[in-house]
């Protein structure tokens, strides 16, 4: 009976002394929240909870809507502009529009592509606190909201949940790489 106790004392205190594993998506916002300080960080990550997901199908829906509307928005542009006789801004808004149609165009296009993977996760959003300290100042606990891609990548974080989704687009395969051939082509 007495070497049952023992054991059952000696596990008590192994489980007490054992600490806890970081949390990889803690871990992963805290690197990307402090990437590119120059001073020591000392942020710790708290009351981290995932409140919600998205699938690429949401996320392509998401950016093909945003497209669609510009598209409809230049169109009355470019035709107000056409109709004035304010070439300038006719020509500005025809790049617009040539942009707006190729990226439209080839997320629809992405999306066909990615078939029945559109219905997997994208990626997290998770709510949290931080605190601590970044070289001699201390940084007050605040809440903030990320983005976490299943694989652990940060996309976005943010104090104010709705500027969350602003540049999730960047989770679709081949969409960042399409804004950058476009940025090039145009010369910018």
């Amino acid at each position: 009976m007495k070497k049952i106790a023992w054991i059952i004392v000696a596990v008590l205190c192994l489980g007490a002394c054992t600490e806890k594993s970081p949390d990889p998506v803690a871990q992963a916002i805290v690197a990307e929240m402090t990437k590119g300080i120059d001073q020591p960080c000392d942020i710790k990550v708290e009351n981290l909870r995932k409140v919600d997901s998205t699938d690429f199908a949401t996320e392509f829906k998401r950016r093909i809507e945003i497209y669609g509307i510009r598209l409809d928005q230049n169109t009355v542009r470019f035709e107000k502009y056409v109709k004035e006789g304010k070439k300038n801004n006719a020509s500005k808004m025809f790049k617009e529009l040539t942009h707006d149609t190729k990226v439209f165009n080839e997320l629809v296009a992405m999306k066909e592509m990615m078939g029945d993977d559109t219905l997997k996760t994208a990626y997290y959003d998770y709510s949290f606190t931080y605190g601590g300290k970044i070289g001699n100042q201390k940084v007050t606990p605040k809440s903030a909201f990320a983005t976490v891609t299943p694989d652990g990548r940060v996309l976005t974080y943010s104090a104010d949940i709705k500027d969350l989704h602003k540049a999730t687009g960047i989770v679709i395969p081949g969409y960042q790489e399409l804004l950058d051939s476009l940025k090039e082509g145009s010369g910018e």
